[in-house]
């Protein structure tokens, strides 16, 4: 135990020294800056209207989004904006008649919106890597017995490095932009994680697994929709159309008291015996 702390106070010695040089660097030379920047999730632009049509009541969310477009907020997040209820609209569906599970709705939809950003392919490598690290900082800490948050401050140190290897690895790839990641994919996937290892503490990891692999199926599925060009083409020109659907539909599913699609095989020994015993 002794050897860890001196460990830890080496490496926190030699993490400001290098901040000091780091600093000092940047007193030396006045064009240097530091920026982070943080992009927004990569939308395909729809066409951009500027012509702001007469308000009648019934097209207010349309006309205060292109009140909002022609005021320079970005397209991309208008679009975004108005395809999350439709996304949500669309898990629940999935949940509710096809039987697919997840982390509940709002952990798919994000994640979902970092598969738009980051695309399929990079973003099951990130979570793949985030996930990996965080099990094996998980094994490796729990030897020490160290508290929730300390041992979690310290995962992320792994997740740190082994993002960094990651992009760094892939940046040789060419079909793999993992270089233009921004922060919040990498937040995102990281709240997933959590959520596997706190259900793998707390159910079991089959459970875990069954969990996070819904989610991402749901996310895939969502990512898919959304990056569909007519979608977001519809979206913004008919935005209070979409949104009465939305509403429409989770009216419909949240009374919906049937047999989910993915439950037939398991029940469908006793529904066939209900059946048998209403006709007698």
């Amino acid at each position: 135990m002794r050897k860890m702390w001196i460990f830890v106070l080496f490496l926190c010695l030699w993490m400001s020294n290098r901040s000091i040089e780091a600093i000092e660097r940047i007193k030396v030379s006045p064009t240097a800056t530091i920026s982070a920047v943080v992009e927004p999730p990569v939308v395909v632009p729809t066409q951009t209207v500027m012509n702001i049509e007469k308000w009648n009541g019934l097209n207010t969310v349309k006309v205060a989004s292109k009140m909002a477009i022609s005021r320079g907020v970005s397209e991309n997040t208008i679009v975004l904006l108005l395809l999350l209820p439709l996304l949500a609209t669309l898990i629940s569906v999935l949940h509710y008649i096809f039987g697919f599970s997840g982390y509940g709705i709002f952990i798919p939809s994000m994640i979902a919106v970092s598969f738009l950003a980051t695309g399929l392919t990079a973003g099951l490598l990130l979570f793949a890597m985030i996930l990996v690290m965080s099990l094996l900082s998980n094994m490796l800490l729990r030897r020490y017995r160290l508290h929730f948050w300390p041992s979690r401050a310290i995962n992320l140190v792994f997740i740190s490095i082994g993002t960094l290897g990651l992009m760094l690895g892939m940046s040789y790839v060419p079909f793999v932009e993992m270089n233009k990641i921004s922060i919040f994919p990498i937040l995102l996937m990281v709240l997933l994680s959590e959520e596997f290892v706190r259900t793998q503490l707390a159910k079991s990891r089959s459970e875990a697994k069954k969990l996070t692999l819904g989610t991402l199926v749901l996310a895939a599925v969502g990512a898919g929709m959304m990056s569909v060009r007519s979608v977001q083409d519809v979206v913004l020109s008919y935005p209070e159309l979409c949104l009465f659907t939305g509403l429409l539909v989770n009216l419909l599913v949240g009374n919906y008291s049937g047999i989910r699609l993915s439950e037939i095989k398991r029940f469908g020994k006793a529904i066939r015996k209900k059946e048998v015993i209403k006709k007698k």
